[in-house]
């Protein structure tokens, strides 16, 4: 196998995207660039340039369908498969290794873009509360079930680690699911991207948040939410005040080529 730099991962990634993005207009569903990827398009046309993936989120609706009928010519991990709670399309001709990921569990992936799905939230601050604290919990057991077992420094973690594999992982993700869709997108007027984020949950938002707008991503067009302020700023904060160097988030992988 060849190793692949920094640079050809993101262009392989851009590649994906690209893809995706079209497979959605074609057929007729939502998606938009999301957290970082969003930033990188609002702040920099492109890639931040110390990061190094790429998110779109899409209405449950939307993202369901892409599960069920994508026959494009990359490949889709699902949800189902219980190694996360989101789907990733990736390049089945290249190789990704990911720091914290037990490959004796799991058959490694190739380069990526992650996929998130939207779903509608009712406006109650305590509703809210209460879901989002449960999907932490249940985010953090899928994590450590995730993860190898067998720790020489620390052997107190690996006990942490095992209680999870009881739950199994299919079952978390299920439990996450389940939680997620509470509410219906179609039928609420906000909405609601369950999953953590640097400062905390980022509430809801109201629906009209999320109609189409387009921006630039790497010389090319992409759909991004309207209201991508509102989002970015519910995420991020401050998100346009480049971050201290000590503050920038990077992903520890490897990537290669898969050589015939």
């Amino acid at each position: 196998m060849k190793k692949l730099t920094l640079e050809e991962c993101k262009a392989i990634s851009l590649e994906i995207l690209l893809d995706i993005a079209d497979y959605c207009e074609r057929h007729g569903l939502r998606y938009f660039l999301s957290v970082g990827t969003l930033l990188g398009a609002v702040r920099h046309k492109g890639f931040i340039p110390w990061d190094d993936d790429i998110d779109i989120m899409m209405p449950r609706p939307d993202y369901q369908r892409l599960l069920n009928e994508y026959d494009g010519k990359y490949k889709l991990l699902k949800p189902e498969t219980g190694f996360l709670y989101y789907a990733k399309a990736y390049d089945p001709s290249t190789v990704k290794y990911e720091a914290d990921t037990d490959y004796r569990k799991y058959k490694p992936l190739g380069v990526d873009i992650d996929i998130f799905p939207l779903d509608g939230i009712v406006n109650d601050e305590k509703i809210i509360d209460k879901l989002y604290k449960k999907d932490c919990i249940l985010e953090m057991l899928l994590r450590l079930s995730n993860q190898p077992i067998f720790l020489r420094k620390n052997p107190l973690k690996a006990i942490n680690r095992i209680i999870p594999r009881f739950i199994g992982s299919r079952n978390l993700v299920k439990m996450i699911e389940k939680n997620a869709m509470t509410y219906g997108y179609d039928d609420s007027d906000y909405v609601i991207r369950m999953r953590w984020s640097p400062n905390g949950f980022t509430g809801a938002l109201p629906k009209e948040v999320f109609d189409t707008a387009y921006g630039e991503f790497e010389g090319h067009s992409f759909r991004i939410p309207k209201g991508y302020d509102e989002f970015l700023t519910a995420f991020f904060g401050d998100y346009m005040t480049i971050p201290k160097e000590e503050d920038r988030v990077t992903h520890a992988f490897e990537c290669y080529r898969i050589e015939e």
